[in-house]
């Protein structure tokens, strides 16, 4: 399994880097599996680390892969260190795990869920019971990301058996998480509510640490039903309570956001990418937030605005998905602006990279958005060559102005506004962070 994801990730590589950084990990973990069936030999094994550390060295770009990978060879050496802590197999694991992390912060799910399996396996046989639980928690989002959804599920319920097996209740839990999650996106609505809801009860009384992300799947299932409201209300709540150091503060930003384009309000939506984009520490999350900008503005904004959020993206090197969501939500502004020409072609663009990147759900978008493109084309052909018709206010296509102050909201909604406004100026104003190079 593990063979065949590099093997097709390197004949898709998109750049000579992108090639050495596959390559590179591949080189890895064949030294990996050759220490773990062995032992560490310096006589056969240290020449072939050398060069992979110089191989690494010369990667341009990627430095959370780099880190991964040099984390690795520097563990094996270690490998049959003795010990009542077997510390040298704890830290090729740990380091392993980081690069799956890393594989999946540049959109390569296929290799982290590969990468992710195999220590899953490994440290499971060796007795390591932690990293094995770890291991298939992210093995669980890894799969659902390839919608490898069976894979995913064994995964999230075997991370859950481990994780009560080794005494780690958070574990199990975000397992749980996992399953409900996978549950909703594929329609189950009630039965991710019954999980989630149990869930919940279990993590006020043993884990509290975990409460919040049930919290936000919870708000993800309401969204998926339709309570738009009622998803913006418990994502805001939850939002309002999490200092500003917790790690989920950002990712609830983020979700917030995609509830309340979801409710209607794309002003609202994009105030608080905008706090992500300026203040969150992670270049990942803030990648995110500029991505769904541009598909607010392709949507809602004006020309200026969508043209604004191209120019800021086509200035960084995204990871593989991004850039097919970037082309994806290019296509559709350009289209929505009657720019068909250039519609075409990036819709062609990321509908092509989806597919050689095995991103099907989004080579299906892409095909869709070339259909819409095309009906575009024959509707202007049409208009045309009709003769041209007396205008009228009923025959005018009618455009809702999302900008408008006008917008009538509830109480609670009312609530939101205010406060993401003041949060806007004063709590995610403070930190403006630049992309880190690479990133």
């Amino acid at each position: 399994m593990v063979n065949i994801a590099f093997l097709n990730r390197l004949a898709s590589a998109r750049s000579d880097a992108d090639f050495a950084c596959t390559a590179a990990g591949f080189a890895v973990l064949q030294v990996y599996d050759s220490v773990k069936s062995n032992g560490f030999d310096p006589f056969n094994h240290q020449d072939a680390i050398q060069r992979i550390e110089a191989d690494i060295a010369a990667i341009d770009g990627a430095p959370r892969l780099r880190s991964g990978l040099a984390a690795i060879v520097q563990a094996l050496p270690f490998w049959d260190s003795e010990g009542s802590v077997r510390v040298g197999r704890q830290a090729t694991y740990a380091a392993l795990l980081i690069y799956g992390q890393a594989l999946g912060d540049e959109g390569d799910w296929s290799i982290a869920e590969s990468v992710y399996s195999l220590v899953g396996l490994d440290a499971e046989l060796d007795g390591e019971t932690w990293y094995a639980a770890e291991a298939r928690l992210l093995m669980g989002r890894a799969s659902r990301m390839c919608a490898d959804w069976e894979s995913s599920r064994i995964a999230y319920q075997r991370a859950y058996e481990l994780g009560l097996e080794t005494g780690d209740v958070a574990i199990a839990l975000r397992a749980r998480i996992g399953e409900a999650n996978n549950l909703w996106m594929r329609g189950d609505l009630p039965a991710a509510r019954t999980i989630l809801q149990a869930t919940a009860r279990k993590a006020k009384k043993s884990c509290p640490a975990v409460l919040p992300r049930v919290t936000l799947a919870i708000a993800g299932v309401a969204n998926a039903a339709g309570e738009y409201e009622e998803a913006v209300h418990i994502a805001f709540e939850l939002l309002a309570s999490l200092d500003d150091a917790d790690e989920l503060v950002y990712s609830t930003l983020v979700d917030l956001a995609n509830f309340l384009a979801d409710y209607g309000a794309p002003p609202l939506a994009a105030t608080a990418l905008r706090m992500v984009e300026r203040a969150a520490p992670e270049p990942r999350i803030r990648r995110l937030a500029r991505i769904n900008l541009l598909f607010l503005a392709a949507q809602h904004e004006s020309e200026d605005e969508f043209e604004s959020c191209r120019r800021a993206l086509a200035s960084e090197p995204l990871p593989v998905r991004e850039t097919v969501q970037f082309a994806l939500f290019s296509a559709q502004g350009l289209r929505r602006f009657g720019r068909l020409e250039e519609a075409k072609a990036e819709a062609d663009r990321s509908t092509e990279l989806a597919n050689r990147s095995e991103l099907f759900q989004l080579a299906f978008d892409g095909e869709r958005e070339i259909v819409a493109i095309e009906a575009a084309r024959k509707s202007r052909q049409i208009s045309e060559r009709a003769p041209a018709a007396a205008w009228t206010p009923d025959s005018a296509a009618y455009v809702p102005n999302f900008n408008d102050s006008g917008m009538v909201l509830s109480p609670r909604m009312r609530r939101v506004a205010e406060t993401l406004s003041e949060f806007e100026t004063s709590r995610f104003a403070a930190t403006t962070l630049e992309p880190a190079p690479g990133s």
